[in-house]
């Protein structure tokens, strides 16, 4: 929703009735719908790959696995919520096989704070669009930069390379899709993944396929938070060290 009906109080404003808000207004049926789209969004890159490759793609090239982040409603900051998983099919078998639960029902609704997570908003708006996608790869022992907290999903399940892309929708950054491999693609591959993960995840981007809509088009239904594209700056709030005398 474009339009907030948020309600300022003195105090205790997270009570907020009759709202549609992330994530207390997300129902066990948006929570399959929503995960029927991430499947459809991994399939997308999968196919999109093996037509880049052709007969030489490899196994180890496949996306392994799509995750989706939201920012809670009325939080005009990073405050991410786990909101959907899925996984390729020897990703979900290896999963099985160590009897681990599905990350998407394991997770959802956890609002672990992730430094991927607040690099993506605070980069959604720079006027490279390149720089808008942030990674991590814990092949070079990046693994080291997750919080105490954090669950490391992605490691555990095989996959050393994340590509990370935050959602902006109704000039929001509301939220990110990340996408996760067995290690780095090559930059073609990487390239082409980033194009359609952008199709799918800003509002701004023109579509090639009408499909790509769709996830955007869902989740305007409830109103969406995080900071607005103007407001994304945060890190210039950091202070900084005065400047240097000249000698």
């Amino acid at each position: 929703m474009a339009v907030s009906t948020f309600t300022p109080k003195d105090r205790l404003i997270r009570y907020q009735p009759g709202r549609l808000r992330i994530p207390g207004a997300i129902t066990p049926e948006d929570f399959l719908a929503i995960t029927r789209i991430l499947r459809v969004i991994l399939q997308d890159i999968d196919d999109e790959l093996r037509a880049l490759r052709g007969s030489a793609y490899q196994d180890h090239e496949r996306p392994k696995e799509l995750h989706i982040r939201l920012n809670e409603s009325d939080k005009p900051f990073p405050l991410p919520i786990f909101a959907g998983w899925v996984e390729s099919e020897d990703v979900q078998q290896t999963r099985r096989d160590w009897n681990h639960p599905d990350p998407g029902l394991h997770r959802f609704g956890d609002d672990i704070y992730s430094e991927i997570y607040g690099e993506a908003l605070n980069y959604a708006n720079n006027p490279n669009p390149i720089v808008h996608f942030r990674y991590r790869d814990w092949a070079v022992s990046e693994l080291l930069e997750k919080r105490a907290g954090e669950k490391a999903t992605d490691p555990k399940a095989g996959n050393t390379f994340q590509t990370c892309l935050a959602m902006v929708i109704d000039e929001l950054a509301t939220g990110t899709l990340v996408v996760g491999f067995r290690r780095r693609p090559d930059q073609p591959l990487l390239d082409k993944t980033q194009e359609i993960l952008r199709e799918w995840a800003r509002e701004d981007a023109p579509k090639s396929a009408a499909q790509r809509n769709s996830l955007i088009d869902f989740l305007r239904r409830f109103e969406l938070g995080g900071p607005r594209l103007q407001a994304l700056n945060w890190w210039a709030l950091i202070p900084q060290p005065p400047p240097q005398a000249a000698p």
